[in-house]
């Protein structure tokens, strides 16, 4: 079974992507500029940035066969709206969006006109506002734009190419918010399903798209929210 290639493979979402594949017998290569976690130590890892046309040959030319494409970066800077910068915006830009563009096409090339598929990590924040995370919900939008046009231009190449969506994740990298009792019972009253979702949830969609079931899937955007982002925000009666 040919392996796939996931971008972010030491954050909370892409190692959870990296063990979903893994359970599923395929073979994974990991991009990141952080270590993975002990219990991935035995994945290529490739160290680096996902604009860097080597650094993706290599993660490619770790597995030979590949069929397969996460893509679960992203970068923040936090500030009100007021006092952000067009450096700020770049960056953040470069790293959530602009970094899956040569990762897409070494996928296409490499691919050969063969049958293959791209998962792109979004956030409902690409839809939405919320105070001081311009720069976030800009990439993302601008991910998901880039995705539409990878699944319709790459298409003819033999690549899928879907947008995962989620809302807010159990990760480590904010913790301090669902382990704290009173936020995260405010969280969790978002959410009709009552209770917040985990990587894992997250991972066994990317895992879906990613497989033959869905091999007629493609230019999708596909919202893991637990209905969050479907419910009115009024009062209840």
């Amino acid at each position: 079974m040919s392996g796939v290639v996931v971008l972010g493979g030491a954050g909370g979402i892409g190692s959870a992507v990296v063990r979903a594949l893994l359970a599923e017998g395929r073979p994974v290569a990991m991009v990141d500029i952080a270590p993975p976690p002990p219990d991935l130590a035995g994945v290529p890892w490739i160290r680096g940035g996902a604009t860097d046309p080597a650094v993706i040959g290599a993660a490619f030319d770790a597995l030979g066969g590949v069929t397969g494409l996460v893509h679960c970066l992203l970068s923040e800077h936090r500030a009100p709206f007021a006092e952000q910068t067009t450096d700020a915006l770049r960056t953040v830009l470069d790293i959530g969006a602009v970094s899956a563009l040569e990762p897409l096409q070494q996928l296409a090339a490499r691919a050969g006109g063969k049958r293959c598929a791209a998962v792109l990590v979004s956030s409902i924040h690409a839809g939405l506002a919320w105070g001081g995370q311009a720069p976030y919900a800009m990439a993302k939008a601008a991910l998901e734009a880039l995705g539409r046009a990878a699944a319709v231009e790459l298409g003819p190449l033999g690549v899928r190419c879907n947008v995962v969506r989620p809302g807010f994740v159990m990760v480590p990298r904010n913790a301090r918010r669902w382990r704290d009792a009173d936020t995260r019972e405010a969280l969790t009253g978002l959410q009709p399903l009552g209770e917040l979702a985990g990587p894992d949830d997250v991972a066994g969609v990317i895992a879906f798209l990613l497989g033959d079931q869905a091999g007629f899937v493609s230019g999708e955007t596909v919202t893991v929210d637990g209905a969050m982002t479907a419910a009115l925000p009024e009062p209840p009666p």
